[in-house]
């Protein structure tokens, strides 16, 4: 059995502020990632206008962007744990339905549509 190293955790959720919700942290982190704002950047706006400590903000921007990492595989199968990370999960979901946010974020993951099979036959 793996064990866990000491002070290390499997949780990856966060406490936001009353007045606040996860689904605001995510898109705020997408659409700044979109931006290409700093990641010191998006730290601070997250700890000043949205109530974050310093590691929360940290983690909410690397779970945010480790969500769209899993939804550009394309792999329904690699959907994180929403109990478990919340904001990952938020995130592949959203990339799911708009996967214009992938290429967006990372166009180095942006796959060619699938040709439909007359396209293939003809080409």
């Amino acid at each position: 059995m793996n064990k866990i190293p000491e002070g290390w955790t499997n949780d990856m959720t966060i406490a936001v502020p009353a007045g606040r919700s996860l689904d605001e942290v995510v898109d705020y982190c997408l659409q700044a990632t979109i931006r290409k704002e700093t990641p010191e950047k998006m730290v601070q706006h997250l700890t000043t206008e949205f109530g974050l400590t310093q590691s929360d903000a940290e983690l909410a921007l690397d779970r945010t962007c480790g969500g769209v990492v899993r939804a550009a595989t394309g792999r329904q199968d690699n959907c994180p744990a929403r109990e478990k990370d919340p904001m990952a999960w938020l995130s592949f979901q959203r990339c799911q339905k708009q996967p214009d946010l992938i290429g967006a974020i990372y166009p180095r993951f942006v796959r060619p549509p699938e040709k439909t099979w007359w396209q293939r036959l003809f080409s």
